[in-house]
């Protein structure tokens, strides 16, 4: 309907512009030829605009399903379906990306998500030479540890200009997102996915204090957990994101954490440490501003912690977390390079099964 009422619309500007409705005008205004260039004019440059903005790039969604090779249950095929529906309704094309991951071979878990993530570039690569300035879309289904791992492989993939299909928080959806943009399933009724974080260098600003106080409200920080049993001469420090509503999530980190568990690269470990970051019952709300200020809290948390013990500093980081795809994307794009996931259920000894 918007699309006929946008050609209605270009129409008559058309119509004013070539001169066939300024005959009809003519007759009501008379020889006033001032009155009728100013029309004139203005038709013009709205039926230029309307061209230009039906003509505007509304980008690529590139879908990208990690789905393990073993798994507690059935890898619903509902999710991918959905993604590339809503990927070719909101943007120019499409371009999927579909790989078995290995949970329990770290070598070969970490060759598949090469594999996904070369894929992806090359596609990137060839957007960004045709125009850099292409908004571009990531679908990410995948086990938390994969999502995060695959976030920390784009930490220095350079592409100047791409740019998102989504709102921008700064700009009340008035102009594009800077940087990807990682749309989110919607648990809301009438919906399917929504644009959730925006990968850029935002991320790492501080917090103003009015955004302090709002990410509290939606995440605390403990930094020492009373139910975490330290290590002593433990040779890691654990870091625990819960920020989804998994009730038993953050006593069994905390447990696996002090008792010792592999993370996804077969690293057996005990923990010394831990540092805790724990939603409400209630989800993230789902707009990009508050998607995007829970990960600067968690990045901002984390690098607080770190900075306040230097004691630690040579010690394995190990991240549990429970969080929407995009949170756990993020954080992979800006500490996936220092910390490792563990996945759950948490392995421990040579017994680490899938995730």
């Amino acid at each position: 309907a918007s699309q006929w009422g946008l050609a209605a619309v270009a129409g008559v500007a058309g119509a004013v512009a070539a001169g066939t409705v300024p005959d009809v005008i003519k007759g009501w205004l008379g020889d006033q030829r001032l009155s009728l260039t100013v029309l004139c004019i203005a038709a013009a440059l709205m039926f230029a605009g309307i061209n230009l903005w039906q003509q505007r790039s509304r980008g690529v969604g590139i879908v990208i399903s990690l789905p393990p090779e073993r798994w507690r249950g059935p890898w619903s095929g509902q999710w991918l379906t959905a993604a590339v529906d809503h990927a070719k309704r909101n943007h120019d094309s499409c371009f999927a990306v579909r790989r078995s991951i290995p949970s329990d071979e770290p070598a070969a878990r970490a060759e598949a998500l090469d594999l996904a993530y070369e894929l992806v570039t090359a596609r990137l690569v060839e957007l960004s030479e045709v125009d850099p300035a292409t908004p571009v879309s990531l679908y990410v289904n995948a086990t938390l540890p994969d999502v995060f791992d695959l976030g920390a492989r784009f930490k220095f993939n350079v592409q100047r200009e791409l740019r998102g299909v989504g709102p921008d928080p700064e700009g009340a959806g008035k102009r594009p997102a800077a940087g990807l943009v990682l749309p989110q399933p919607s648990e809301r009724a009438f919906a399917d996915f929504f644009p959730s974080v925006r990968i850029s260098s935002r991320l790492k600003e501080p917090l103003t204090p009015a955004e302090a106080r709002r990410a509290e409200s939606l995440a605390r920080v403990v930094d020492e957990p009373e139910e975490f049993q330290a290590v002593e001469h433990g040779t890691a420090v654990a870091v625990v994101v819960h920020l989804s509503d998994n009730p038993l999530m953050i006593s069994q980190a905390l447990s696996a954490a002090a008792t010792g568990c592999l993370d996804s690269a077969g690293k057996h470990a005990r923990c010394r440490a831990a540092l805790l970051i724990e939603g409400g019952p209630a989800n993230i709300p789902e707009t990009m501003a508050d998607f995007e200020l829970v990960v600067r809290h968690v990045y901002a948390a984390w690098r607080a912690w770190v900075a306040a013990r230097p004691q630690y500093a040579d010690l394995d980081h190990r991240l549990f977390i429970a969080a929407p795809a995009g949170v756990a994307f993020a954080l992979g794009w800006l500490f996936g390079h220092t910390v490792t996931a563990v996945p759950h259920p948490y392995p421990t000894g040579e017994s680490c099964t899938s995730s």
